[in-house]
């Protein structure tokens, strides 16, 4: 999988556009593949600071397989109707 090198401004719209699209939280994995890119500690951070700023709302979570994990939703405030 090839990555396009894209500005921090668009990549951060880009994942807001996934989460804002999903009808249902989304994991990193998710996120990052969405946008066609790898997990990486610079993109966990992006989402992360998305979370900080309100955009969005983090839940833990349970894998099948027992394993704890994070899903990602639109913070309230910015769900439009």
């Amino acid at each position: 999988m090839t990555q396009d090198h894209r500005p921090r401004s668009e990549t951060r719209r880009m994942i807001i556009d996934i989460i804002a699209q999903s009808d249902e939280p989304l994991t990193r994995t998710e996120i990052v593949n969405g946008i066609n890119r790898k997990k990486t500690p610079h993109l966990i951070d992006m989402i992360e600071g998305l979370v900080d700023e309100g955009i969005f709302a983090r839940q833990v979570v349970f894998f099948h397989n027992g394993v704890k994990g994070y899903v990602y939703s639109l913070a309230k405030e910015y769900v439009q109707d």
